[in-house]
């Protein structure tokens, strides 16, 4: 399990790389998020931690789930990480794969 700090830092680091995978900057995430673009800083650092419903909003934000901030996997992703054939960096490509589709379907 993780320390609280520690948890902190994870989700930080997967808003920060979810956010400039999808080229939003951090103003426009805490628009979104309605908060500050000092608190998503401090979020993203780890140094802030974050309340149910801004985690929500922020997963929102970022097209992904609650659960893939809170602990890296979501929804399909987080049922096929349960098979031993299936490594961190392939549920990473099928993660990406899945990210351009709906890129794609959106156009």
């Amino acid at each position: 399990m993780y320390e609280d700090g520690k948890l902190s830092v994870e989700i930080g680091k997967r808003i920060y790389a979810r956010r400039k995978q999808i080229g939003m900057t951090q103003e426009k995430l805490s628009e979104i998020a309605d908060t500050t673009p000092q608190a998503i800083s401090n979020y993203e650092r780890g140094e802030r931690e974050l309340k149910a419903g801004t985690i929500i909003k922020i997963a929102s934000a970022l097209n992904v789930t609650a659960d893939y901030l809170l602990t890296g996997k979501s929804g399909a992703l987080s049922a096929l990480s349960k098979t031993d054939e299936i490594s961190e960096s392939d549920l990473q490509i099928i993660n990406d794969i899945i990210d351009k589709c709906i890129q794609l379907a959106k156009k």
